[in-house]
């Protein structure tokens, strides 16, 4: 095979690849004209595609409606893909990696039922650490980890969770005007902060987790002794926010871009 060949079986292939990354969750279904739009492509490039996409079952077309939509071989690496998908495989090494580099403890924790869940830990190195037991259960109100949940859900969900609100230690925000405020705050910045919320003597940085529903799911971690929890966390919050963002994007999340209009 030639070189040209070569070069017009790699773009032919990038070009299948590119019709396939038309559809997502709001368009499941496009027309030609709609996927040639898309890619920038004209149809008659882009019907030849088709057809051999559907040939192989990545593509299927409804005849009545002339519409495109995913076949069955994407369902059926869909699901090989989802079983090969294991959130603690896929922290571990990202978690490991903070952990080094901040030398404090890293948690990965998955939301469930309003509660965040510890799922996995990796531990300071130092004698003097913060720790929590794998499965233990806390109320997404409380703390770092659970805001940087909760600011992510839908508002509804804030002021409701504003009735389970409490003094736990004098830091921790009981105050419903505050606690909203500070949701906001953390929506925006991508990252929660708390010293001595929980645990008089425990900081904690905490940044969501999302799906490819672009659903947050949970969030990841780093926590030490408060005596030795930096004032700037600038660093903290930099290493924090692109490992969950590493996380999510292994999980199949996607960010939307500027202008984008669901």
């Amino acid at each position: 095979m030639t070189e040209k060949s070569n070069e017009n079986s790699v773009r032919s292939i990038q070009r299948a690849l590119n019709i396939l990354l038309c559809f997502n969750w709001d368009e499941r279904e496009l027309t030609l004209t709609e996927i040639a739009e898309k890619i920038g492509l004209a149809k008659s490039t882009v019907s030849r595609l088709l057809t051999t996409l559907e040939l192989e079952g990545f593509i299927s077309k409804d005849q009545k409606t002339n519409r495109f939509k995913l076949g069955h071989n994407i369902y059926y690496l869909g699901l090989i893909a989802k079983e090969s998908l294991d959130i603690r495989k896929i922290s571990r090494p990202i978690m490991e990696e903070i952990g080094r580099a901040s030398q404090e403890t890293v948690n990965l924790y998955l939301l469930e039922n309003r509660e965040r869940v510890c799922l996995e830990q990796v531990e300071s190195p130092q004698p003097i650490k913060k720790s929590e037991k794998i499965g233990e259960r806390v109320s997404i109100w409380q703390g770092a980890t659970g805001r940087s949940i909760l600011a992510n859900l839908k508002e509804n969900v804030w002021y409701e969770m504003i009735k389970e609100l409490r003094p736990i230690t004098e830091d921790t925000i009981a105050d419903p005007d505050a606690f909203i405020t500070e949701l906001k705050k953390v929506k925006e910045r991508g990252y929660a902060v708390s010293v001595g919320e929980k645990n008089a003597e425990v900081g904690c940085i905490a940044a969501p987790i999302f799906d490819a529903h672009r659903k947050v799911i949970g969030c990841l971690a780093i926590s030490g002794p408060r005596f030795r929890f930096p004032e700037n966390i600038d660093y903290y919050s930099e290493l924090v926010v692109d490992g969950a963002k590493k996380i999510s994007n292994q999980l199949g999340y996607y960010e939307i871009s500027p202008g984008y209009m669901e």
